[in-house]
Protein backbone atom coordinates (compact mmCIF):
# COMPACT_ATOMS: atom_id res chain seq x y z
CA UNK A 1 0.00 0.00 0.00
CA UNK A 2 1.00 3.46 -0.33
CA UNK A 3 2.54 5.01 2.73
CA UNK A 4 0.84 8.25 3.55
CA UNK A 5 2.08 11.10 4.94
CA UNK A 6 1.23 11.42 8.94
CA UNK A 7 1.40 14.76 10.88
CA UNK A 8 3.48 14.88 14.09
CA UNK A 9 1.35 14.22 17.30
CA UNK A 10 0.89 16.72 19.99
CA UNK A 11 2.50 17.29 23.22
CA UNK A 12 1.58 19.95 25.58
CA UNK A 13 2.57 23.33 24.82
CA UNK A 14 1.51 23.08 21.11
CA UNK A 15 -0.79 25.11 19.96
CA UNK A 16 -4.01 24.06 17.93
CA UNK A 17 -6.03 26.40 15.44
CA UNK A 18 -10.12 26.73 15.44
CA UNK A 19 -11.37 27.66 12.22
CA UNK A 20 -14.75 27.69 10.38
CA UNK A 21 -14.57 25.83 7.30
CA UNK A 22 -18.29 25.54 6.46
CA UNK A 23 -21.34 26.76 7.60
CA UNK A 24 -21.44 29.91 10.26
CA UNK A 25 -21.67 29.72 13.91
CA UNK A 26 -25.00 29.40 15.69
CA UNK A 27 -25.95 32.22 18.01
CA UNK A 28 -25.57 29.70 21.24
CA UNK A 29 -21.75 28.79 19.92
CA UNK A 30 -20.56 32.30 19.86
CA UNK A 31 -21.50 32.58 23.35
CA UNK A 32 -19.48 29.65 25.22
CA UNK A 33 -15.74 29.25 25.54
CA UNK A 34 -15.95 25.61 27.01
CA UNK A 35 -14.51 24.50 23.76
CA UNK A 36 -11.65 26.80 24.21
CA UNK A 37 -11.00 26.01 27.77
CA UNK A 38 -11.13 22.28 27.34
CA UNK A 39 -8.47 22.64 24.58
CA UNK A 40 -6.23 24.94 26.85
CA UNK A 41 -6.94 22.52 29.69
CA UNK A 42 -5.17 20.01 27.71
CA UNK A 43 -2.08 21.43 27.55
CA UNK A 44 -2.93 23.33 24.30
CA UNK A 45 -2.60 26.89 23.26
CA UNK A 46 -5.68 28.01 20.89
CA UNK A 47 -5.54 30.59 18.09
CA UNK A 48 -8.69 31.59 16.60
CA UNK A 49 -9.51 32.15 12.90
CA UNK A 50 -9.63 35.73 12.01
CA UNK A 51 -13.25 34.57 9.97
CA UNK A 52 -14.06 32.42 12.80
CA UNK A 53 -17.47 34.70 13.79
CA UNK A 54 -18.05 35.93 10.34
CA UNK A 55 -21.38 35.11 8.38
CA UNK A 56 -22.25 35.49 4.99
CA UNK A 57 -25.73 34.67 2.74
CA UNK A 58 -26.46 31.09 2.19
CA UNK A 59 -25.72 30.60 6.45
CA UNK A 60 -21.51 30.56 5.74
CA UNK A 61 -18.75 31.67 7.81
CA UNK A 62 -18.46 34.32 5.53
CA UNK A 63 -17.15 34.38 2.37
CA UNK A 64 -15.26 31.16 0.38
CA UNK A 65 -12.42 33.10 -0.06
CA UNK A 66 -12.17 34.40 3.53
CA UNK A 67 -12.54 30.76 4.99
CA UNK A 68 -10.20 29.61 2.80
CA UNK A 69 -7.79 32.32 3.77
CA UNK A 70 -7.70 31.21 7.46
CA UNK A 71 -7.26 27.69 6.51
CA UNK A 72 -4.21 29.04 4.26
CA UNK A 73 -3.18 30.93 7.10
CA UNK A 74 -2.83 28.30 9.39
CA UNK A 75 -1.16 26.14 7.33
CA UNK A 76 1.50 28.71 6.88
CA UNK A 77 2.11 29.60 10.60
CA UNK A 78 4.78 27.21 12.05
CA UNK A 79 3.29 27.74 15.77
CA UNK A 80 0.09 25.14 14.57
CA UNK A 81 0.03 21.76 14.98
CA UNK A 82 -3.22 21.14 14.07
CA UNK A 83 -6.34 22.78 12.51
CA UNK A 84 -9.91 22.39 13.98
CA UNK A 85 -13.25 23.45 12.38
CA UNK A 86 -15.51 24.59 14.78
CA UNK A 87 -18.81 22.85 12.53
CA UNK A 88 -19.98 21.27 9.57
CA UNK A 89 -23.12 22.14 8.40
CA UNK A 90 -22.48 23.23 4.38
CA UNK A 91 -19.45 24.97 2.63
CA UNK A 92 -16.26 22.68 2.75
CA UNK A 93 -16.34 21.57 -1.45
CA UNK A 94 -16.99 26.17 -2.03
CA UNK A 95 -13.98 26.51 0.44
CA UNK A 96 -11.55 23.70 -0.88
CA UNK A 97 -12.37 25.59 -4.47
CA UNK A 98 -10.96 28.69 -3.32
CA UNK A 99 -7.30 27.60 -1.66
CA UNK A 100 -4.77 26.20 -3.12
CA UNK A 101 -4.21 22.37 -1.86
CA UNK A 102 -0.70 21.78 -2.36
CA UNK A 103 -0.30 23.61 0.47
CA UNK A 104 -1.21 20.44 2.48
CA UNK A 105 1.62 19.06 0.90
CA UNK A 106 4.16 21.35 2.02
CA UNK A 107 2.85 21.77 4.88
CA UNK A 108 0.71 18.98 6.32
CA UNK A 109 -0.92 19.24 10.03
CA UNK A 110 -3.85 16.86 11.43
CA UNK A 111 -7.25 18.79 10.60
CA UNK A 112 -9.51 17.83 12.14
CA UNK A 113 -13.69 17.69 11.99
CA UNK A 114 -16.80 15.73 10.30
CA UNK A 115 -19.90 16.00 8.62
CA UNK A 116 -19.20 18.29 6.00
CA UNK A 117 -16.13 18.34 6.54
CA UNK A 118 -15.17 14.79 4.86
CA UNK A 119 -14.62 17.17 1.99
CA UNK A 120 -11.67 17.89 3.51
CA UNK A 121 -10.18 14.17 4.06
CA UNK A 122 -11.01 13.70 0.86
CA UNK A 123 -9.08 15.90 -0.34
CA UNK A 124 -6.38 15.06 1.86
CA UNK A 125 -6.32 11.38 0.88
CA UNK A 126 -6.10 12.14 -2.75
CA UNK A 127 -2.93 13.83 -1.59
CA UNK A 128 -1.85 10.40 0.73
CA UNK A 129 -2.35 12.79 4.11
CA UNK A 130 -3.88 11.19 7.43
CA UNK A 131 -6.38 13.27 9.11
CA UNK A 132 -8.86 12.96 11.93
CA UNK A 133 -12.49 12.48 11.76
CA UNK A 134 -13.93 13.75 15.26
CA UNK A 135 -15.65 15.45 17.49
CA UNK A 136 -15.65 19.23 16.94
CA UNK A 137 -16.53 22.78 19.26
CA UNK A 138 -19.83 22.87 17.78
CA UNK A 139 -20.93 19.29 19.30
CA UNK A 140 -19.13 19.30 22.68
CA UNK A 141 -20.47 21.37 25.82
CA UNK A 142 -21.71 21.03 29.30
CA UNK A 143 -25.13 20.91 27.85
CA UNK A 144 -24.32 17.99 25.55
CA UNK A 145 -24.74 15.45 28.03
CA UNK A 146 -22.03 12.88 29.61
CA UNK A 147 -21.27 10.80 26.48
CA UNK A 148 -19.93 14.26 25.19
CA UNK A 149 -17.23 13.58 27.77
CA UNK A 150 -16.57 10.35 25.93
CA UNK A 151 -16.32 12.23 22.60
CA UNK A 152 -13.91 15.00 23.96
CA UNK A 153 -12.08 12.83 25.50
CA UNK A 154 -10.96 10.41 22.48
CA UNK A 155 -10.76 13.79 20.44
CA UNK A 156 -7.77 14.41 22.67
CA UNK A 157 -6.54 10.81 22.67
CA UNK A 158 -6.11 11.32 18.72
CA UNK A 159 -4.75 14.46 18.91
CA UNK A 160 -1.30 13.02 21.09
CA UNK A 161 -1.40 9.95 19.29
CA UNK A 162 -3.04 7.65 21.96
CA UNK A 163 -5.74 5.53 20.29
CA UNK A 164 -4.64 2.07 18.84
CA UNK A 165 -7.76 0.40 18.63
CA UNK A 166 -11.85 0.39 19.10
CA UNK A 167 -14.22 -2.86 20.57
CA UNK A 168 -17.44 -2.96 19.88
CA UNK A 169 -20.39 -5.18 21.29
CA UNK A 170 -22.20 -8.32 18.90
CA UNK A 171 -24.66 -6.79 16.14
CA UNK A 172 -27.17 -9.44 14.82
CA UNK A 173 -26.69 -7.48 11.60
CA UNK A 174 -22.70 -7.90 11.67
CA UNK A 175 -21.06 -9.94 8.78
CA UNK A 176 -17.96 -12.17 10.26
CA UNK A 177 -14.36 -12.17 8.78
CA UNK A 178 -11.43 -10.27 8.49
CA UNK A 179 -9.79 -7.31 6.55
CA UNK A 180 -6.88 -5.18 6.27
CA UNK A 181 -6.70 -2.04 4.66
CA UNK A 182 -7.06 2.38 4.47
CA UNK A 183 -9.68 3.45 6.44
CA UNK A 184 -11.51 6.07 4.47
CA UNK A 185 -14.62 7.93 3.91
CA UNK A 186 -16.83 9.39 6.68
CA UNK A 187 -20.47 11.51 6.33
CA UNK A 188 -22.37 8.97 3.43
CA UNK A 189 -23.95 12.65 1.52
CA UNK A 190 -20.56 14.23 1.18
CA UNK A 191 -18.71 10.70 0.10
CA UNK A 192 -21.61 10.50 -2.55
CA UNK A 193 -20.61 14.61 -3.44
CA UNK A 194 -17.24 13.31 -4.38
CA UNK A 195 -18.28 11.41 -6.80
CA UNK A 196 -16.80 12.85 -9.96
CA UNK A 197 -14.14 15.42 -8.65
CA UNK A 198 -10.36 15.07 -8.37
CA UNK A 199 -10.59 13.62 -4.53
CA UNK A 200 -12.76 10.75 -5.32
CA UNK A 201 -11.57 8.29 -3.67
CA UNK A 202 -11.70 4.88 -6.23
CA UNK A 203 -10.59 2.64 -3.77
CA UNK A 204 -7.78 1.43 -6.10
CA UNK A 205 -6.29 0.02 -3.24
CA UNK A 206 -7.41 -1.85 -0.47
CA UNK A 207 -9.78 0.06 1.51
CA UNK A 208 -12.41 -0.49 4.26
CA UNK A 209 -14.82 2.01 4.01
CA UNK A 210 -16.55 3.74 6.70
CA UNK A 211 -20.55 6.00 6.40
CA UNK A 212 -22.76 7.66 8.85
CA UNK A 213 -25.29 10.51 8.41
CA UNK A 214 -27.52 12.62 9.88
CA UNK A 215 -31.27 14.60 8.79
CA UNK A 216 -31.52 12.62 5.86
CA UNK A 217 -34.67 11.79 4.12
CA UNK A 218 -35.55 7.89 3.40
CA UNK A 219 -35.70 8.05 0.19
CA UNK A 220 -32.41 10.65 -0.07
CA UNK A 221 -30.79 7.81 2.16
CA UNK A 222 -31.87 4.74 -0.33
CA UNK A 223 -30.51 7.18 -3.75
CA UNK A 224 -27.23 7.87 -1.80
CA UNK A 225 -26.86 3.94 -0.84
CA UNK A 226 -27.93 3.10 -4.35
CA UNK A 227 -25.18 5.34 -6.49
CA UNK A 228 -22.49 3.52 -4.08
CA UNK A 229 -23.89 0.16 -5.13
CA UNK A 230 -24.30 0.60 -8.39
CA UNK A 231 -20.78 2.34 -8.71
CA UNK A 232 -19.26 -0.73 -7.48
CA UNK A 233 -18.27 1.28 -3.86
CA UNK A 234 -19.23 -1.28 -1.85
CA UNK A 235 -18.03 -4.13 -3.87
CA UNK A 236 -14.57 -3.07 -3.89
CA UNK A 237 -13.90 -2.08 -0.02
CA UNK A 238 -12.95 -5.18 1.60
CA UNK A 239 -14.97 -4.49 4.48
CA UNK A 240 -17.73 -1.96 5.50
CA UNK A 241 -18.34 0.09 9.00
CA UNK A 242 -21.87 1.54 9.57
CA UNK A 243 -22.04 4.41 11.80
CA UNK A 244 -24.75 6.35 13.33
CA UNK A 245 -27.83 7.32 11.15
CA UNK A 246 -29.40 9.93 13.45
CA UNK A 247 -32.57 12.11 12.44
CA UNK A 248 -33.86 10.26 9.29
CA UNK A 249 -37.13 11.42 8.49
CA UNK A 250 -39.71 9.31 6.23
CA UNK A 251 -39.45 6.35 8.39
CA UNK A 252 -42.57 5.54 8.80
CA UNK A 253 -43.98 6.01 5.37
CA UNK A 254 -41.21 3.23 4.23
CA UNK A 255 -42.19 1.42 7.46
CA UNK A 256 -38.62 0.76 8.13
CA UNK A 257 -35.86 2.82 10.40
CA UNK A 258 -32.59 3.93 8.95
CA UNK A 259 -30.74 1.22 9.43
CA UNK A 260 -32.69 -1.36 8.26
CA UNK A 261 -32.29 0.35 4.79
CA UNK A 262 -28.86 0.43 5.43
CA UNK A 263 -29.02 -3.03 6.11
CA UNK A 264 -30.58 -4.11 2.83
CA UNK A 265 -27.49 -2.47 0.53
CA UNK A 266 -25.00 -4.42 3.05
CA UNK A 267 -27.00 -7.96 3.74
CA UNK A 268 -25.81 -9.31 0.01
CA UNK A 269 -22.28 -8.60 0.34
CA UNK A 270 -19.74 -11.24 1.08
CA UNK A 271 -17.07 -9.60 3.32
CA UNK A 272 -16.93 -8.44 6.56
CA UNK A 273 -19.30 -5.19 7.83
CA UNK A 274 -19.62 -4.21 11.23
CA UNK A 275 -22.75 -2.34 12.12
CA UNK A 276 -23.00 0.61 15.22
CA UNK A 277 -19.86 2.01 15.50
CA UNK A 278 -20.15 4.81 17.59
CA UNK A 279 -18.89 7.51 15.66
CA UNK A 280 -21.58 10.18 14.04
CA UNK A 281 -23.87 12.97 14.66
CA UNK A 282 -24.68 11.26 18.29
CA UNK A 283 -22.38 11.25 21.04
CA UNK A 284 -20.19 9.20 21.80
CA UNK A 285 -18.53 10.02 18.66
CA UNK A 286 -14.98 8.32 18.43
CA UNK A 287 -12.39 9.81 16.55
CA UNK A 288 -10.58 7.98 13.79
CA UNK A 289 -7.36 8.32 11.74
CA UNK A 290 -8.64 8.37 8.41
CA UNK A 291 -6.22 7.42 5.88
CA UNK A 292 -4.80 4.94 8.31
CA UNK A 293 -3.75 1.31 7.57
CA UNK A 294 -6.36 -0.80 9.61
CA UNK A 295 -7.36 -4.22 10.31
CA UNK A 296 -10.94 -5.49 11.32
CA UNK A 297 -11.86 -8.43 12.55
CA UNK A 298 -15.81 -9.19 13.07
CA UNK A 299 -16.36 -12.44 15.43
CA UNK A 300 -19.75 -13.31 16.76
CA UNK A 301 -18.37 -11.68 19.84
CA UNK A 302 -18.20 -8.06 17.90
CA UNK A 303 -15.57 -6.40 16.42
CA UNK A 304 -12.06 -4.98 16.69
CA UNK A 305 -10.92 -2.17 14.34
CA UNK A 306 -6.95 -1.93 15.11
CA UNK A 307 -5.00 1.00 13.82
CA UNK A 308 -1.40 -0.35 12.16
CA UNK A 309 1.84 1.71 12.52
Amino acid sequence: MKKYLRPDFLKKGDTVAVVALASSLSEQSRQTMYWKELLESWGLHVKLGKHLYDSAPGEFAGRDEDRAADLTEMLLDPEVKAIISFRGGYGSMRTVRAMDLSLFDSHPKWLVGFSDITVFHAVLQSRGIESILGAMPSTIGPDAGDASKISEESLRKALFGEIRSYRTAPHAWNHTGSARGRLVGGNLSLVVSCLGTPWQNRLRENSILFIEDVDERMYNLDRMLLTLQQGGTFDRAKAIIIGQFTDTSGEDEWQRKALDLVNEYMAPLDKPVLFDFDCGHEHPNYSLYLGREVSLDVTKDGGYLKFEN
